[in-house]
């Protein structure tokens, strides 16, 4: 399959919704980022060509997207300095972007328990559906996140199109979407949790597994490497949120 067939949104490619271009395919997952907590005002963007890996498309489709989010006044481009985030008012630019402020509204143990249900459903059908073509793409992105292992912002965008990616190869749009909602859960958490040492190179180790598992065609298996990996994520969000009330 063409990549450009699968990348037209987070869940355009199974709900049957007419295609978007790459640019506006970019528009919409800067805003995404944004609107989830990943990227804070004021925070610089990744570089074109981290960007453009990142979201395996080229530097000239960033280089636009950018344009278009500077000229609504969600992107501030100075020449000679980074990209930054001048605005968090993306409105309908994000996905479903209510949806990622309702989620916030659960706990941690809901979302947690939401997510190994829903995410290990996800996995089974991914490893059963799977295209050559989407193994080589997540390929790509724990390469792109490898690049990014000091660089905790940039690392979670590569992370979160990892996971998406594997969400809509399931088959399944209304499982693609909640599991993309949930994952949105405290991201502006996440970023915390993934700075600390070691975090991110044992992310990209539970991803490899995920990946193994789904280039094996092993369903229960990729299920399995799946909740390792929420698990973690949910020990080291839990870690950090009990932390954080301590010093209050």
């Amino acid at each position: 399959m063409d990549l450009r067939a699968i990348l037209t949104d987070d869940h355009g490619a199974l709900s049957g919704v007419p295609k978007q271009s790459m640019k506006d395919f970019v528009v919409q997952k800067i805003a995404t980022f944004i609107a989830t907590g990943i990227l804070d005002l004021g925070d610089p963007l990744p570089s074109e060509r981290e960007l453009a890996a990142a979201l395996s498309v080229s530097r000239e489709t960033v280089r636009g997207a950018i344009l278009i989010l500077s000229t609504k006044g969600i992107l501030s481009v100075t020449q000679g300095t980074r990209t930054v985030v001048a605005s968090t008012e993306v409105g309908e630019l994000a996905v479903q972007s209510a949806r990622y402020r309702d989620i916030s509204g659960y706990s941690l143990d809901d979302v947690h328990e939401a997510r190994l249900l829903i995410e290990g459903q996800v996995a089974r059908a991914a490893a059963v559906r799977v295209e050559a073509a989407t193994l080589g793409t997540l390929a790509k992105s724990i390469e792109a996140q490898e690049a990014a292992i000091d660089d905790p912002v940039r690392f979670l965008i590569c992370d979160r199109e990892f996971h998406t990616t594997i969400y809509r190869a399931g088959g399944n749009a209304a499982l693609a979407d909640i599991a993309a909602d949930l994952y949105s859960y405290l991201l502006d958490h996440r970023r915390r949790a993934v700075a600390q040492p070691s975090s991110i190179a044992t992310s990209i180790a539970d991803h490899r597994a995920i990946l193994a598992e789904l280039e094996a065609r092993d369903p229960d298996a990729a299920a399995r490497a799946f909740a390792v990996h929420e698990t973690r994520i949910y020990t080291t969000t839990k870690q950090l949120l009990t932390k954080s009330s301590r010093k209050r």
